[in-house]
Parts: C-alpha cells; structure tokens; sequence
C-alpha cells in the first residue's frame, strides 16, 4: 500500500507543478497582465522558474522507485513547506494576492502527503 501511495502522490505532484509552473511561466514570458514581476534582477525569475520546473522532474524519479528514492522524500518536504509558508506570510500582510495564498496551501497539502509517503514507505523497508 505505501509503494502505491508515494507512487501515486508524487506522480499527481510533478503532474500538478508541471502545470501550474508551465502557466505561471508562460505568462511571465509573453508579458500578461498580473504575471509580469517588477524587478531589476530577471535572472532571479528565471533561475526560480527553471529549477522548481527541474524539481517535477525529481518528484518523477521519486515516484519511479519510492523505497529506492526515499531519501529524496525529505528533500521534496523541503521544497514544499516553506513556500507554503511564505505564501500565506505574504498574503496575510498584504503582500501578495489570495491566489498565492491558495497555491501554497497546495503545495503544503501537497508536503503532507510526502511526510505520509515517507513513513509509509518506510514500514515497506521494514524501518521507522
């Protein structure tokens, strides 16, 4: 049952963050109203939208064998969690519109199927 959980869980991840990065970027490339990002350094942008957009193709390496990429669980809780906090930071101060405040409760609702993911998986090990 683990084995098919974290499967499942971190294929429906980098399904959804494919997705959602794949907008969010396109429409930062083709300048529409509301995605353009007032800065001095697109370098930045860029650099966040390429490597969130590398980290799907992790959460697919750890859904091909989650026992194997177990540790890499841990690593994926990483990349969740504090943008979920930030998300919902920023909103609450004004800082950021609500959909940024419902796309990082995504993100932490996704981070919590990884933690669930992560101990189940380790009970097929035979640990935790």
């Amino acid at each position: 049952m683990g084995i098919g959980f974290a499967k499942r869980t971190f294929q429906v991840a980098a399904g959804w963050g494919f997705f959602i990065l794949t907008l969010g970027y396109g429409a930062y490339l083709l300048g529409i109203e509301g995605a353009t990002i007032d800065t001095d350094r697109p370098e930045l942008i860029h650099g966040f939208f390429l490597i969130t957009l590398a980290f799907q193709v992790v959460f697919l390496i750890i859904a091909s064998d989650p026992v194997r990429y177990r540790i890499f669980m841990l690593a994926a809780m990483i990349e969740k969690f504090p943008f979920t906090l930030v998300s919902i930071l920023l909103f609450m101060n004004g800082q950021a519109p609500a959909v940024a405040a419902v796309l990082g409760l995504i993100d932490g609702a996704l981070g919590l199927l990884f933690v669930i993911a992560y101990f189940l998986t380790g009970k097929e090990m035979g640990a935790d």
